[in-house]
């Protein structure tokens, strides 16, 4: 199933395109031939600068600065500005439909988000609970005794992620939405911001400080995050159909 929420990743990597295409265009425009030549040696120079691979990208190095301690809403929360969601109630209640063939653990959390029996509080520890095998879900992780979420995910997302495409786009958004949830608030020197859904605080220490505020802030948050790990594990799905075919 495609939508546009992975449209937006690919985007990602075609908008400086257009952008620069529509410059040179116009810089092209009006001008004598041997500017026009110039201005396109130019373009294909900035071609030919673009990285091979999505780990030399400005967009690896700022998901990389996710492992800092002492995250702030501020430092995490355009993860998900930039994916671009756009989940409403109605796509919750399709995915537990029968013929979207969903996983249970996609239903469940389908059921969890739409319930309307539980208060933000209740759903936000039970999300929590159930991102750790959604994010082996979508990378096809086969979880093994004693495996560490961050190195499986580091494996598959940095040692094993070559090349620049929305699948190697997809592996590293779901990198970055492992270091936020998992991030290790065990080693914070700072006060632990409560806007975020931080697995480690959250299930060991509960949330009886969160103010109302705090859990609505979260809350959407981690729907924001969970929204990106069922969206990357459809399109790499298809791409997997693709490369069988």
């Amino acid at each position: 199933m495609k939508n546009d929420n992975y449209n937006n990743m690919t985007e990602n990597l075609s908008r400086v395109f257009l952008k620069v295409s529509k410059d040179m265009t116009k810089i092209v425009e009006g001008i004598n031939v041997t500017a026009s030549l110039k201005a396109l040696e130019t373009f294909a120079e900035f071609l030919q600068n673009i990285p091979d691979d999505i780990k030399d990208t400005i967009f690896f190095g700022k998901v990389q600065d996710l492992k800092n301690i002492n995250l702030r809403y501020e430092d995490i929360v355009w993860i998900v500005e930039d994916f671009g969601l756009i989940y409403t109630e109605e796509n919750w209640q399709s995915m537990l439909k029968s013929e979207q063939n969903k996983s249970n653990l996609h239903q469940y959390i389908a059921k969890t988000i739409l319930s309307t029996s539980m208060e933000k509080r209740e759903k936000l520890i039970i999300l929590l609970a159930h991102v750790e095998p959604l994010i082996y879900k979508t990378l096809e992780i086969s979880k093994t005794k004693n495996m560490k979420v961050k190195k499986a995910v580091n494996k598959v997302s940095v040692e094993d992620n070559e090349g620049m495409s929305a699948e190697s786009l997809g592996k590293i958004y779901v990198l970055a939405v492992t270091y936020i949830v998992f991030a290790n608030t065990d080693s914070y020197t700072e006060e632990i911001d409560k806007r975020i859904p931080f697995r480690n605080n959250i299930l060991h220490n509960g949330i009886v400080l969160y103010s109302d505020e705090d859990i609505d802030v979260t809350y959407e948050l981690l729907l924001g995050l969970i929204e990106i790990l069922i969206t990357v594990e459809e399109q790499l799905q298809e791409q997997y159909c693709v490369d069988e075919m």
